[in-house]
């Protein structure tokens, strides 16, 4: 029982297994929509990254549809009954005892930010996928964890080209600049994987495994690309089409975009859900 407890607290007070693709000198990398054992079947872009404050979700009006997962093992105050509501949110069910749950609930409140090394997260993006052997369906969250905040981040004012420059040349011109998002270029991006349930909600599922089995397909002679936001860009370039999400006036909205030679058409309605 202690060592289920202490499993329990390091799954709680830790943010989820981080995975971030690394290119190895022996690996070949591929990027999401070259996995021929997943079918990518929808991406939603966040151009105004979600934004979550030492595990509490910002936005109140918008809630992504992985955000009670999320929460079932993040951040407590989201539920009236937190040890009642939120097994139904995790995976496998019934993970945990109800004394668990408000024990970690109690410990959670007594929680400040400066406990949590990295707590600013702006969730870029969400890629829906189903895996072709099973046709099970799963979601990927693209987020940068960081330590200090970025005000009123607007990803479409980010410098890409910047990802190309070499480090050292970077941080130094940067010392004569005022950039914004220079702690981005060289921030690996963080992805929790979620599993479409069949009750139709998306749960918190285990990232290591979901990594190796399904988004490797248990296949170790490669690993994933896609570790910076520039790498999301050319997936978006190399859609079909994608969901963009924007804030405008304090609200947020949605659109449907289609890149073509000329640029970004937009094919879809502006709107208030995805």
């Amino acid at each position: 029982m202690k060592l289920k407890y202490a499993i329990l607290l390091k799954l709680f007070f830790l943010l989820p297994l981080i995975l971030c693709a690394q290119t190895q000198n022996n690996k070949k990398t591929k990027s999401y929509e070259k996995l021929e054992h997943l079918t990518i079947d929808k991406i939603i872009y966040y151009d105004s990254p979600y934004y979550i404050y030492a595990h509490k979700p910002v936005e109140t009006a918008y809630k992504p549809a992985w955000y009670w997962g999320y929460c079932a093992k993040n951040y407590p105050p989201a539920f009236k009954d937190y040890a009642k509501e939120a097994n139904a949110y995790i995976l496998p069910p019934k993970s945990f005892s109800e004394k668990q749950l408000t024990d970690y609930e109690a410990k959670f409140k007594n929680l400040k930010p400066q406990d949590y090394p990295s707590p600013h997260v702006y969730c870029y993006s969400e890629i829906y996928f189903t895996y072709k052997k099973t046709k099970k369906q799963y979601l990927m969250v693209l987020s940068y964890e960081l330590d200090k905040e970025i005000s009123n981040i607007q990803l479409n004012k980010l410098d890409t080209l910047k990802f190309k420059i070499p480090k050292d040349q970077r941080m130094k011109s940067a010392k004569n600049g005022n950039d914004a998002y220079a702690s981005l270029y060289d921030a690996p991006t963080h992805i929790n994987y979620y599993v479409l349930d069949s009750d139709g909600i998306y749960k918190e599922g285990d990232n290591g495994e979901i990594y190796l089995n399904i988004i490797k397909d248990g296949n170790s002679n490669f690993e994933l690309s896609g570790n910076r936001f520039d790498h999301l860009l050319k997936t978006l370039k190399n859609s079909s089409s994608y969901i963009r999400s924007y804030i405008t006036d304090g609200t947020r909205f949605f659109e449907t975009d289609k890149p073509t030679r000329n640029g970004i058409t937009v094919i879809g309605s502006k709107r208030k859900k995805p």
